[in-house]
C-alpha cells in the first residue's frame, strides 16, 4: 500500500477490500457447487517439506519478476514494463474468464466459449487501462478476486496457508530492503496501472486484493462457514491497521497484518467451534 499525499485514514478506504471479500466469498461458494476439474498449480506434493518447496517456488518467482522489473525502471524502460504489465494482465484476464466461463456457462461450443471469452476479455482490459475513478477500481477488484479465488480453490491447505505466511514475510522484506521499495525509490507506483490501483487518494496492490482473495476461498473449501467468518474479519481488522500505520509512513506492506491476523482467527474458529 502507498499513498500518494498525507492523508488521514477512514472506513471508506477498506470499500474495495469488503467488495472483493463479498465478490470472492460469492465465487467460493458457486465453484464448490459447481465442483468443475481445477488444475493442479503446485509442483511437489502435499507434504510439510513439499508444501515448504511450493511456497519457497513461488516466492521465488515473484522475487525474479519484481527484480527483473526494477532494474527495467531503474535504466530507464519504464515504458516497456508498463507493456509488459499491460501484456501480461490482458493474458491473465483471458485465462481466467476463460475458465470462469466454462464452469459456470458449462458450455460445450468452443467457438461460442472463445466468442464470450474474447468480448469480456476486451471489456476488462478497456476499464482497467482507459476508465478512470470508481469503474476501473471496480474492474480492477474484480479480475483480482477472479484470480485469487482460482488460486484459493486450486492449491491444497497446507500449501496455501505456508505460501500466504511465506508472502507476508516476503512483503515485508520486499517493500523495505527488496525490489519494490526500491521501485518506489525510483517510480511512482500509481503509473504502473493493472498492478496498482488509486482509491481515494491510497495505491493499493493489486497482488493484495488476489491473496486475500485467496485466503477467503481457501478456507471456505477447507474450513467452512465460521472460520470464513473469522478470515474476513481479521483481512478488515489487518488491512485497516495498514491503513494506519499509511498515516505515518509513506509505503506500508498491505498484507501481513491482514493475512497473519485472517489465517490466526480462521483457525481459531475452526479449533473453537
Amino acid at each position: 500500500m502507498d499513498q500518494d499525499n498525507k492523508f488521514k485514514v477512514s472506513i471508506i478506504h477498506l470499500l474495495p477490500i469488503v467488495f472483493s471479500l463479498m465478490l470472492s466469498s460469492i465465487l467460493s461458494y458457486m465453484v464448490l457447487f459447481l465442483n468443475p476439474e481445477i488444475p493442479e498449480l503446485t509442483f511437489f506434493p502435499e507434504t510439510v517439506n513439499g508444501a515448504a518447496l511450493n511456497a519457497l517456488t513461488f516466492i521465488i518467482l515473484m522475487a525474479l519478476a519484481a527484480t527483473f522489473m526494477y532494474f527495467l525502471i531503474k535504466f530507464g524502460f519504464q515504458k516497456t514494463v508498463k507493456k509488459l504489465i499491460k501484456i501480461a494482465l490482458i493474458l491473465s484476464i483471458s485465462l481466467i474468464v476463460y475458465w470462469y466461463c466454462e464452469t459456470i456457462l458449462a458450455l460445450t461450443s468452443l467457438p461460442h466459449l472463445l466468442m464470450i471469452v474474447s468480448v469480456l476479455t476486451a471489456f476488462l482490459s478497456y476499464l482497467i487501462f482507459f476508465s478512470r475513478g470508481a469503474a476501473q477500481v471496480s474492474a480492477t477488484v474484480v479480475i483480482a478476486s477472479l484470480i485469487g479465488v482460482f488460486l484459493g480453490v486450486s492449491i491444497p491447505y497446507f500449501t496455501a496457508i505456508t505460501l500466504l505466511l511465506a508472502l507476508s514475510i516476503y512483503d515485508v522484506i520486499s517493500v523495505y530492503k527488496g525490489p519494490i521499495g526500491k521501485i518506489v525509490e525510483k517510480a511512482k507506483l500509481e503509473e504502473f496501472t493493472g498492478a496498482v490501483f488509486t482509491y481515494k487518494n491510497l495505491t493499493v496492490g493489486v497482488g493484495d486484493i488476489v491473496f486475500y482473495s485467496m485466503l477467503i476461498s481457501n478456507v471456505i473449501a477447507n474450513l467452512g462457514f465460521y472460520p470464513y467468518i473469522g478470515a474476513a474479519a481479521g483481512i478488515l481488522i489487518g488491512a485497516y491497521a495498514a491503513l494506519k500505520m499509511l498515516e505515518k509512513r509513506e509505503v506500508f506492506p498491505g498484507l501481513p497484518l491482514a493475512l497473519v491476523l485472517g489465517l490466526v482467527l480462521a483457525i481459531a474458529f475452526a479449533i473453537l467451534i
